[in-house]
């Protein structure tokens, strides 16, 4: 299968908004009977979300409006999640990329979230999403950009995935997000041990990437 094409026999594993975020996300901001959400960073980030000014910085224009889809599962067990147990394990419902993509167009946001728990887990399948998001000619003259996140620790990154994340930057913002920098640490945020040959191999891998 050519990277970025789209495998019609895979499905995402989308879990709904849990009954705890429920409570705290605008009912205006409910999106598919909560299956997604969207997210205004300025409203919602408490003064120090700073996704618009970096994507300003880094792709020349401010997004602040974000398509959020919560993939089930996680590496990790963080006692602040704010997805929440019920969220990254609940029950989740079967969705295709081009399901996704057609909703992310029908919402008329800037930013694709893909957020867990641990998006990374399916990081080999971001090409593939990316790749639909590209050939929409409802997306041709509308600006937007796919957003997620690594924790180093999810799984071995693939060098053709990192590579294709390069060839589409103009379009790619992702976070690194790393939960601790000792044994004690990671075990505080996490409640998990860290796995630091996998962290330092993903790391080499994104810094010989580029």
């Amino acid at each position: 299968m050519v990277m970025g094409t789209r495998d019609p026999k895979i499905n995402w594993k989308v879990v709904p908004l849990s009954r705890g975020q429920l409570l705290d996300v605008r009912k205006e901001d409910i999106l598919n009977g909560g299956l997604y959400r969207s997210c205004d960073t300025k409203r919602g980030g408490g003064g120090y979300d700073q996704f618009s000014e970096i994507c300003m910085e880094r792709l020349g224009w401010k997004a602040q409006h974000q398509f959020v889809v919560q993939l089930f599962g996680c590496n990790l067990d963080c006692p602040y999640c704010y997805v929440t147990r019920e969220g990254v394990w609940g029950k989740f419902e079967q969705v295709s990329t081009k399901q996704l993509v057609d909703a992310f167009i029908k919402s008329d946001l800037q930013v694709f979230h893909l957020m867990g728990g641990a998006p990374a887990l399916s990081i080999v399948r971001w090409p593939e999403l990316i790749g639909e998001l590209t050939r929409r000619k409802k997306l041709l003259h509308r600006k937007w950009v796919f957003h997620s996140d690594m924790m180093l620790t999810e799984v071995n990154y693939s060098p053709d995935t990192l590579q294709y994340l390069k060839c589409v930057r103009d379009h790619v913002l992702i976070a690194v997000n790393i939960k601790g920098y000792d044994n004690e640490e990671w075990k505080a945020n996490t409640r998990k041990h860290p796995n630091w040959q996998r962290f330092n191999r993903n790391l080499r891998m994104l810094s010989f990437t580029g």
